[in-house]
């Protein structure tokens, strides 16, 4: 019986939008199987990360659920070391993950992370990084610019209106005075 090989994708996902979706496609096509962790699972209410893990995490679901790669895929979440121990992420991802073969990633600190821990990482190609990136969409959300709506997974889309989620990145820009 051959062994199951099983990737984790890294992301804080503020928002999951094409370009991730891209992502995961394409790691779908090196592995049988992928965990998507959700970093940065402590931070939450500001305008880098406006939502919590657990709206992330039903995000992603939909999605997942919506293509049918709930069969394919873990979805688990890995707090921050809070710019501090870097050298103890590594230890992080081991556990509250799920089991691991291979890590990708094209976050430069993650990577120096990863080698310092030996632990086998790739990157991923970027998908029109240019309008496909959480701070372009984040942005586009905060003046109310419903062009992001174009960026994400219709799943995704449907759900930040359930939740109200421009509202609150437009209060979040506000208080932290980005328009």
């Amino acid at each position: 019986m051959r062994e199951i090989m099983r990737g984790l994708f890294i992301g804080r996902f503020q928002p999951f939008h094409l370009g991730h979706l891209k992502a995961l496609e394409w790691i779908l096509n090196q592995v049988e199987e992928v965990t998507i962790a959700i970093g940065s699972a402590n931070v939450a209410l500001t305008f880098r990360n406006p939502f919590t893990v657990g709206e992330r995490i039903e995000m992603i679901h939909r999605v997942l659920k919506e293509l049918g790669l709930l069969d394919r895929a873990y979805i688990c979440s890995v707090p921050d070391t809070c710019g501090e121990m870097h050298t103890i992420w590594p230890a992080y991802l081991r556990h509250w993950c799920p089991k691991f073969d291979i890590v990708f990633t094209n976050d430069p600190l993650s990577e120096l992370c990863l080698d310092y821990a030996n632990i086998k990482h790739v990157g991923i190609p970027f998908f029109d990084r240019n309008q496909l990136s959480g701070t372009y969409i984040r942005k586009l959300m905060a003046v109310k610019d419903d062009r992001w709506r174009e960026l994400v997974p219709r799943q995704v889309e449907r759900f930040i209106d359930e939740i109200n989620g421009v509202d609150r990145v437009v209060k979040l820009a506000r208080i932290e005075k980005i328009i």
